[in-house]
């Protein structure tokens, strides 16, 4: 064999060996959504039975987290439960405040989880109300959703999707809200680069095979649009913050305990109460200051609006796409 024929040799030993590892690097990626997907599908039968009528949030909120890990997945974020004008981020904080299920609550409930970082997310409403305004509301966003799924497939543009989807909850009497939607899901990233809006004059990215996205579909009785609260329980790295100065013990052993374990996902509070008794609302507050930590405000409409959501994940696939929730 000639030096030239030992070297192409060689040359394709290596790329059979990168395209194997690629191989089994893709499967472990479906296996791994496959399976959030399912413990993500058990949580949601477990819990629903729970919501009603003078229970506690903070108990429903801790019950839904405890059964994740219990069916072999961890948290890719902090369970929000949101109850009427609060359309995401509430979570119960360090204290439990007492709130519970009314009657004539409209109640969203948004979970994901994970396997090493492949993450699914999804979420339901439930309707405790017997106004007729918000009769119509629930299936307004399956049916939104139902007609979503139907244009998934490779080289869809989203923007499309986001079209139907606002033509549809538009038809029901009620609005999508502007400031939230769908995405994509990237190892690690529960809010990946795409986006999958729930209007279509917001643009919109195209789906290849092998993405994850949520098709995520808000339904409001108000006009559609979301405030930052004064309220925050649930928080993030920043990624793109580098090293700074760091004053306090606790800030510095709650950034290291924050990378080990939650790494680029978003984290609750109360979760670092359980690891540390002391300081950590002084150190979650240095490290907000530093830019090392982002801050995820519970978003509101206006009181007097009521809002229902629904969410499913799913993976697009050469002929279409298979959902994961």
């Amino acid at each position: 064999m000639t030096e030239n024929e030992n070297l192409k040799s060689e040359t394709e030993e290596e790329k059979s060996k990168e395209e194997l590892d690629k191989e089994k690097e893709e499967k472990f990626k479906i296996e791994s959504l496959q399976k959030a997907g399912k413990i993500a599908q058990e949580v949601k039968k477990y819990i629903k039975p729970k919501i009603k009528v003078g229970a506690k949030v903070f108990d429903l909120i801790s019950d839904t987290e405890a059964k994740i890990e219990e069916l072999g997945g961890l948290c890719a974020f902090p369970v929000n439960f949101c109850i009427n004008n609060i359309a995401a981020h509430y979570t119960s904080p360090i204290k439990d405040d007492g709130l519970e299920i009314n009657e004539g609550d409209l109640v969203k409930i948004d979970l994901g989880v994970h396997i090493e970082g492949y993450i699914v997310d999804t979420a339901f409403s439930i309707n405790f109300s017997e106004d007729e305004s918000l009769e119509n509301i629930i299936q307004a966003t399956e049916v939104a959703l139902d007609a979503a799924k139907m244009m998934v497939k490779p080289k869809t543009n989203t923007r499309d999707i986001g079209k139907k989807i606002e033509e549809i909850i538009k038809g029901f009497k009620y609005n999508p809200i502007r400031e939230l939607g769908g995405h994509q899901i990237e190892r690690w990233t529960v809010h990946g680069k795409k986006k999958l809006p729930e209007l279509g004059s917001q643009g919109g990215d195209v789906m290849e095979t092998g993405e994850v996205f949520s098709i995520e579909i808000f339904a409001s009785t108000g006009d559609g649009s979301v405030h930052n609260t004064q309220y925050s329980y649930i928080y993030e790295i920043n990624p793109y913050a580098g090293r700074v100065p760091l004053r306090r013990k606790t800030s510095k052993q709650l950034l290291g305990f924050i990378n080990k374990n939650y790494k680029t996902l978003p984290f609750a509070d109360r979760w670092l109460a359980k690891e540390f008794r002391l300081g950590v609302a002084f150190g979650l507050q240095e490290l907000i200051q530093q830019g090392k930590l982002q801050v995820h405000h519970v978003l509101a409409a206006k009181k007097s609006v009521n809002i229902a959501q629904i969410e499913e994940s799913i993976l697009i696939t050469e002929d279409g796409f298979e959902q994961l929730t």
